[in-house]
């Protein structure tokens, strides 16, 4: 005890009232944390009881309603013809997993795929419980880091007989419920550290009869860049204290500075690289329809039979890349925003065929379905994943070689399948992890914006692109849409 009392004898008064403070942070951060954990815990305990209780319930009555308008009387014998063809359903709607089993505790049917050995039969001592008790038993079984609650219960006809035992698995997820957790727990320290600091800056004016250290604490405040509080200290006096106010002051104006001249720069830098974005993206539909008019100007002959046909493709080819280039250049004006989805139903085989009408026919074959595939699309963002994926493809053939780009379209019962084969040098593995990466380019006139864009729209709506080098010569684009349902 007397040593005890030496030692805080020997302390300043500035240091007992940082022990203090620190003491008293810590105990309430602690004791805060430790409510908050058991609050917590009690909201997840509540919600997924209550959660498995509706689920529960739902299912339990409308399994009683099947059951009182089954035409004959249900008995153990005949359940599984009422289940056979409605446990799916009923487990969907739910979202919960259901297994049935009959009075002897083996499976009759489940919905769950694959039917994994745990489930074959219900445990001895849940059979045990339910032969004494006649009633539901709820039991909590871990499976790697998952815990499930199983609840099990008799299955009763309009007899008020047993005809069989149903089963609920329940996932007892506190995924979310742990991320909030966190997420306050991480707020309450941010605060906790606001107040330390306010604290230590009371701290230094209660201590203000230590003369002496004030010039020495004032000095550390200038070296060091710890100290961040959201407006100047306001301080009137002009005692020792003054040296400490005017220090921390400085220093905040000078972190103010830079933090604007930073926003500055990020702005600037925004800017030029929306600009750059908007010149590719524009250039994509520019560079082909330029190609299309020399080529239709050269073969222009209005003594052709077929010339008002050739004129009106033409035109409706250049109007579907004009809107393109409006939509673009709309959706940029908005702070380079991409353009706003517009999903429709469309005919892929149509849509594709009509963005490679601008293209040189001797340069891009399309080899297309005989049957239209319709998924729900944004046509724009198909016209412009073609266009760039194309035009990317004519930039890789070396200079003297004729581009010789094949389009081909097909589809399973999942996903439509787009591949686009160029005849160019291919992709160097040195590059090969780069390639959809923001401003990375092999051009040297190239932004490096147009695969990644590319990549982002087809994400969008859960597809995937991937590319390979051919065994000959050049490099095979592949992209993966899903047949997606309005």
């Amino acid at each position: 005890m007397r040593a005890r009392e030496s030692f805080l004898d020997k302390l300043f008064i500035r240091d007992k009232i940082y022990l203090a403070l620190i003491l008293v942070i810590v105990v309430l951060t602690s004791l805060f944390g430790v409510l908050i954990f058991f609050y917590f815990q009690s909201i997840s305990k509540n919600y997924h009881e209550n959660r498995l209780a509706r689920k529960e319930k739902n299912i339990i009555e409308t399994i009683d309603y099947l059951i009182s308008e089954f035409p004959q009387n249900v008995t153990e014998e005949n359940v599984k013809d009422i289940f056979e063809n409605n446990i799916y359903k009923y487990s969907d709607i739910n979202d919960i997993h259901i297994n049935i089993y009959d009075l002897k505790g083996e499976l009759l049917i489940s919905s769950q795929s694959g039917n994994s050995k745990d489930i074959h039969f219900v445990p001895g001592k849940v059979m045990q419980i339910l032969s004494l008790k006649n009633d539901r038993v709820e039991m909590v079984q871990k499976s790697g880091k998952n815990t499930y609650i199983r609840i099990y219960s008799y299955l009763y006809n309009i007899n008020h007989q047993p005809i069989a035992i149903i089963n609920l698995p329940y996932l007892h997820d506190d995924s979310y419920q742990k991320d909030e957790f966190y997420d306050l727990l991480i707020k309450f320290l941010v605060l906790v550290s606001v107040i330390m600091i306010v604290g230590l800056v009371i701290s230094y004016w209660l201590s203000k009869s230590i003369a002496s250290r004030l010039d020495e604490i004032a000095e550390k405040l200038v070296k060091t860049d710890v100290v961040k509080l959201n407006r100047p200290l306001q301080y009137r006096g002009k005692d020792e204290i003054s040296p400490l106010v005017n220090s921390y002051n400085n220093m905040l104006v000078k972190l103010n500075e830079q933090s604007e001249l930073l926003l500055k720069l990020e702005r600037e830098e925004t800017w030029r690289e929306a600009a750059k974005q908007v010149a590719h993206e524009l250039k994509n539909p520019l560079t082909p329809m330029r190609l299309q008019m020399q080529s239709f100007q050269r073969k222009f002959d209005k003594n052709l039979p077929d010339i008002e046909e050739r004129v009106k493709d033409f035109t409706e080819s250049m109007i579907n890349q004009i809107d393109v280039i409006d939509r673009i250049s709309q959706a940029f004006s908005d702070y380079t925003k991409m353009p706003v989805r517009k999903d429709q139903k469309i005919d892929v085989c149509e849509e594709v065929e009509k963005t490679l009408d601008i293209f040189d026919e001797e340069m891009v074959s399309f080899h297309k379905l005989n049957e239209p595939i319709y998924i729900y699309y944004d046509p724009t963002y198909l016209s412009r994943i073609v266009t760039n994926l194309v035009k990317n493809s004519m930039q890789a053939v070396p200079f003297g070689t004729k581009p010789q780009i094949e389009v081909a379209l097909m589809s399973n019962q999942e996903v439509v399948i787009l591949k686009i084969k160029d005849n160019g040098t291919g992709v160097s593995d040195e590059v090969k992890d780069k390639l959809f990466e923001p401003k990375f380019t092999t051009k040297s006139s190239g932004s490096g914006l147009g695969l990644p864009v590319v990549k982002k729209m087809i994400e969008e709506y859960n597809g995937s692109i991937k590319f390979e080098n051919n065994i000959d010569k050049g490099v095979t684009f592949t992209i993966q849409l899903p047949l997606r349902n309005k």
